[in-house]
């Protein structure tokens, strides 16, 4: 169900004044070659990371939660230079190869982690990455159209045609219509494939996410745990009840591991809903950020920056001004480039996948 409505404006207690050269730094993978569970999707490897690391401790400020959470309210002033380092999905990546390198630097990380146990299987997302890790995107096509019944099957024609080719590239053409209009069809037909291609789906699915031992560690290392929902759906194509709920999951996640409110929270695909403010202010979280964009003024809709697209010497092309594009799918990020265009203000861009 779609529920696009127009974005509200920005009210007094939405509008937050950060230094226009502040950039917030976004991570999913971050793993070498022969990390455990292999994935169709993009990453950052291990020494590029490194660099990166090494390069913004040199010559930009590197800030944690904190500092940034203190000059959204108004009590302190970020420096302009300053770097925020955030990492999606709660990967065992981040447990497993980020922690011990940031706490080797002495740096710290937010961490938006989804709010769900490995007996729950994958999301629909992280079912897609796991197959294209071992298919081709045309090839899934193919299976998906083959395996539909005839409703599912005419569903998905329509939303790809609606769609058509916005992003000029099949994998992101193809996640695009999987993760919204027929994410309820293919859900189970993906978790076949998982089963099929890489092994019993829980099983995937604690190697490719963090557990709750692994959770609590990072935030005893000194790491920000964030919220980024339950079951990473697009919070712009769900009614306001289920954003409502997935939202409440992490809520309750952060709670018990966290407690304390003023978290931070991600859009999975860096899709807001409509009115986020209304849904995520009482809730307990203190602002919030999309997948790209400019905006460091909008509370509810921080922009940031793909990490994957900075190589390893990221102080020289990090600065929000310098990133316009959407996230590419391919990387894989699912970017929402048609529907960007018509959004106001340049920090609600949706984008990936991940």
């Amino acid at each position: 169900m779609s529920v696009h409505a127009a974005v509200p404006s920005i009210g007094p207690e939405d509008t937050v004044e950060l230094p226009s050269g502040v950039a917030v730094l976004m991570y999913h993978y971050v793993r070498p070659d022969d990390a455990p569970c292999r994935v169709g999707a993009g990453r950052v490897d291990l020494p590029t990371f490194a660099s990166q690391l090494d390069d913004l401790a040199r010559r930009r400020t590197v800030v944690g939660w904190p500092e940034v959470a203190a000059a959204i309210d108004g009590r302190a002033t970020l420096p302009d230079d300053a770097v925020l380092l955030t990492f999606d999905d709660g990967h065992d990546d981040h447990h497993r190869y980020v922690l011990p390198m940031l706490a080797e630097r002495g740096l710290t990380g937010v961490f938006f982690v989804m709010a769900r146990d490995a007996r729950e299987g994958l999301t629909v997302a992280h079912r897609i990455h796991v197959v294209l890790g071992t298919m081709g995107p045309a090839e899934l096509r193919a299976r998906l159209l083959d395996e539909l019944d005839i409703d599912a099957r005419a569903r998905f024609l329509a939303a790809e045609t609606a769609h058509g080719h916005a992003f000029d590239d099949e994998v992101d053409d193809l996640k695009w219509v999987l993760q919204r209009d027929s994410i309820d069809d293919v859900g189970p037909m993906l978790s076949r494939l998982v089963e099929e291609l890489a092994g019993p789906e829980i099983e995937v699915a604690e190697a490719l996410h963090l557990d709750a031992r692994q959770t609590r560690e990072l935030h005893a290392a000194g790491m920000t745990l964030g919220g980024h929902t339950h079951g990473h759906r697009w919070l712009d194509h769900v009614s306001v009840a289920d954003a409502r709920a997935e939202i409440g999951a992490s809520v309750a996640q952060l709670s018990a591991l966290a407690p304390g409110g003023a978290w931070p929270f991600a859009y999975p695909y860096g899709a807001p809903p409509a009115d986020p403010g209304a849904l995520l202010r009482p809730a307990g979280f203190r602002a919030a950020f999309v997948a790209t964009g400019r905006s460091r003024t909008d509370r509810w809709r921080l922009g940031r920056v793909d990490a994957e697209t900075l190589g390893p010497r990221p102080s020289e092309r990090a600065r929000p001004a310098d990133v316009a594009r959407p996230m590419s799918a391919a990387h894989p990020a699912d970017a929402a480039r048609a529907a960007d265009a018509a959004r106001p203000r340049d920090a609600a861009r949706p984008a990936d996948a991940r």
